[in-house]
């Protein structure tokens, strides 16, 4: 066999583990979009403003690099599809009256999800302007979003009820539940995407454009 044999053979299964990772991120950003289709149509503002401000960062990426390829890791993309799924299931009486946890559920996946945001302003960030920030800052300024933005959603939540009716926040309970979810899950998330930068493969890191973090500048690291 010769040399170019091994490395045609070599590169081909990359290259398809490379588009299936595009296409599962791909699944999970249509389902963030018509999921984002459907709370528009609804008028349900806060998870209008949710679902574009996901979106922006999603295709922010594909769009500067005109790649498709370039598409977010496939499970970022499901956590942040994932409260928005979940929020637009709540509207079935069948769930909401059998399960009485269900509600806690799509406050978790939210904080998933605004953590994950998070995450994703520091890398693109690093991609797109001049800010550097180290891990430590990384991680505080992951939190510190995850909270800020809880803060500003329960707020507009209680606008979206006052003006529209929306059976959002049903008791001071329930608000004050969502905050503190919202804590436990960002504290927890900024240092698993701490763990998760570090265990990322350099290779991926390039191909995700995670590369331009600064705390991979100067590392030489395993593929």
């Amino acid at each position: 066999m010769s040399i170019d044999q091994g490395l045609t053979k070599s590169v081909i299964p990359a290259d398809r583990w490379r588009l299936l990772e595009a296409e599962a991120s791909w699944i999970g950003g249509l389902v963030l979009f018509f999921a984002t289709v459907y709370v528009t149509i609804k008028m349900d503002m806060p998870w209008v403003a949710f679902g574009i401000a996901a979106l922006c960062l999603y295709i922010l990426p594909i769009l500067s690099t005109r790649s498709p390829l370039r598409a977010l890791p496939w499970e970022m993309t499901l956590l942040l599809a994932a409260p928005l799924f979940l929020h637009i299931s709540e509207g079935s009486r069948t769930l909401t009256e059998n399960l009485s946890w269900w509600r806690d559920v799509t406050s978790i996946a939210f904080a998933f999800s605004l953590t994950t945001i998070g995450f994703l302003l520091t890398v693109e960030l690093h991609m797109y302007t001049p800010v550097r920030m180290n891990r430590p800052f990384a991680v505080f300024f992951v939190v510190m979003f995850t909270l800020a933005v809880s803060g500003f959603w329960q707020v507009g939540q209680w606008i979206d009820q006052v003006l529209y009716g929306a059976d959002l926040l049903p008791s001071n309970t329930v608000a004050m539940k969502n905050l503190l979810w919202t804590l436990i899950v960002g504290l927890l998330m900024g240092f698993v995407y701490d763990i998760y930068m570090r265990a990322m493969p350099q290779k991926r890191m390039a191909r995700l454009g995670f590369i331009h973090l600064w705390e991979v500048y100067g590392r030489t690291r395993k593929s």
